[in-house]
């Protein structure tokens, strides 16, 4: 399904924007570009940006790191000391080698605080880290 989201954002920054966005790290900026074009979204329309757009950033790390997608709970609702557990949601992440990546969420914040919000940045920093994991 992530997979899918991706090859629709493809698809909307091309239609749409006149940008080829090819999975690669120097589409970023692109991607960026994109998402300011495309700001404010109804709030209506949050999820479902979310998910497209997100999946796309998540393609990126995935493509350059040995990862899959699953399901998981972001670690601040995990431990959120919430009475009712049942409360918190499952969201599509990134496993790379037993470290997660939340891709979606990232895109929602910078969809909802703004261009504060760097991709750019945050792939660099999230890409150092896992590289020197790997070491």
């Amino acid at each position: 399904m992530m997979k899918a989201c991706a090859e629709e954002a493809v698809r909307l920054a091309a239609a749409d924007h006149g940008m080829t966005l090819d999975y690669t790290p120097d589409s970023i900026p692109l991607l960026e570009t994109v998402l300011s074009a495309r700001t404010p979204i109804p709030q209506e329309e949050h999820e479902e940006a979310t998910r497209i757009w997100g999946a796309y950033y998540g393609e990126i790390f995935r493509r350059k790191f040995p990862a899959d997608w699953i399901m998981a709970v972001y670690p601040g609702q995990l431990n959120s000391g919430r009475a009712d557990t049942g409360t918190e949601l499952a969201m599509p992440a990134l496993d790379v080698a037993g470290s997660h990546i939340y891709p979606l969420l990232k895109i929602f914040r910078r969809l909802t605080i703004g261009p504060s919000e760097d991709l750019a940045a945050f792939y660099a920093k999230v890409s150092a880290a896992l590289e020197a994991k790997q070491k």
